[in-house]
């Protein structure tokens, strides 16, 4: 089974755009490849945002002690004003990652 994460936090609607466009300038920068993310998901849901990635094993250890790269701190910086922690008593983006509960997935019992 591959490996997916939730991050969640507050963001307006209104902002989609924005931190869309600063995830895809971000993504052809090849970053993302080198972490081994797959797939990147985003999604809003009336202030809500949810960050979907996927990969084929845990790529959260990589991602985490990448935070001083540059191409890292950029995106988190653009992205920083749109986006709000979801709790403020826990702010990172490791912090904010959705728990599964539940998974189906097609040959799976």
């Amino acid at each position: 089974m591959a490996f997916r994460a939730l991050m969640v936090r507050n963001m307006r609607t209104a902002d989609a755009d924005q931190v869309a466009a600063a995830f895809a300038e971000h993504d052809r920068s090849g970053f993302p490849e080198r972490l081994g993310l797959r797939a990147r998901t985003l999604f809003h849901y009336h202030g809500l945002y949810a960050h979907l990635l996927e990969a084929d094993s845990d790529i959260l250890p990589a991602v985490h002690g990448l935070r001083e790269d540059p191409a890292f701190t950029e995106v988190d910086r653009r992205v920083a004003e749109y986006l709000t922690p979801y709790d403020p008593e826990r702010p990172s983006m490791l912090e904010a990652r959705a728990e599964p509960f539940y998974v189906w997935e097609p040959g799976l019992r």
